[in-house]
This record gives C-alpha cells, structure tokens and sequence, in this order.
C-alpha cells in the first residue's frame, strides 16, 4: 500500500509541470509560466486557421496553423521563452499579444533562501567554532555581491545605493573569510 501511495505522490509531481503547462496565454506572461496555448473559439476545421508570431510586431518567428484543442477551441502552442513583447495574428484577422518578463519573485526567493544559508552557516561556524563553515558563508556573501552587482535588486534602480549594498556585502564576507584564515595561521605560526 505505502509503494502505491508513494508512486501516486510521485506521479502528481512529476504530472503537475505538464498540467500547468496547458495555461492560457494572458496580457503579461512571466518566465516561469512558459509555454502557454493561444486559443481562438472553434469555427468549422482548426487545421484552416494560420497564426503568425512575431517579436516586437515586425519580425516574423513562425507561422503554422492552428490545432484542434477540444471541441470548442482551437490552439498552437506559444513557447518562445526571450524576454520582450510577443504579437500573434491569426488568418481570421483577430490578434493579440504577450509580454514576457523576468519573474522578479523569483529573485527575492533566492536573495531570502541565500540569507537564510548564510546566518546557518555563520551560526554554525561559532556553534561548532569551526572556522570553515564561517569561511563558507564568507564565499557565499561574496557570490551574492557578485549577484547583485550584475544583475541589481529587484525594483532598485539607483546605482549609488546599489553599489553600496554591494561594497557593504562584499566586505562583510571578505571580513568572515580573511578572520578565520588569519586566526588559523596564528595558531599555525605558533605552533611551530
């Protein structure tokens, strides 16, 4: 029972991507919600509706005609996964159009998942008074100034309190790699 119950969880999980996938294409997209269908309502045979793709409303990307979907839609999939605007024109002459964008929530997951590895790392550094764990967290601080100084903070757009938050954030993990190792080699030095 448990083996049946384990694959079933398993199998949803695994199901749970394909089934979001089948999304309707709205105003804006974000990155994460790619591929989505481009639906237009069944006339008579889908297979004699063209839809036309194009980036910023003059390159054309494809052109294919429409399939059928289920009884009442007919649908071509819309998977282009560039950042920008996307425009679709059907041969019926409706149209409409798509604005990828980078998905921003997802950048604050991440800066919130890498504080919360860094104070572990740091709280398991002076717990265990293991100098390496603190020496980790000092790499980490130094990859996330790297982060942000190419990329910036979701919504800021002031490069001055950028750059500070990066210099800020840089010292700091060069502070937690530079004191470990110089305590290390005090020690060291002392010993011989």
């Amino acid at each position: 029972m448990k083996k049946i119950t384990i694959a079933g969880i398993v199998t949803l999980i695994l199901l749970i991507p394909l089934i979001y996938s089948l999304d309707e294409c709205k105003g804006t997209m974000l990155t994460n919600e790619i591929p989505c269908l481009v639906l237009l309502p069944y006339t008579n045979d889908c297979t004699t509706i063209g839809i036309r793709f194009y980036n910023n409303g003059s390159t054309l990307l494809d052109d294919r005609l429409m399939s059928q979907y289920s009884p009442f839609t007919c649908n071509q999939t819309f998977n282009y996964t560039s950042f920008g605007t996307y425009t679709f024109n059907y041969s019926t002459g409706d149209t409409g159009s798509i604005v990828i964008e980078e998905d921003e929530v997802q950048q604050y997951y991440l800066y919130v998942v890498v504080l919360i590895i860094f104070f572990i790392l740091v709280g398991l550094g002076y717990w265990k008074e293991e100098a390496i764990f603190v020496m980790m967290a000092g790499i980490l601080a130094m990859i996330i100034g790297i982060a942000l100084f190419n990329y910036g903070f979701p919504n800021l757009t002031n490069e001055f309190l950028k750059n500070a938050i990066v210099v800020v954030i840089w010292g700091v993990g060069a502070y937690l790699i530079i004191a470990p190792a110089m305590e290390f080699f005090e020690e060291w030095s002392g010993k011989k």
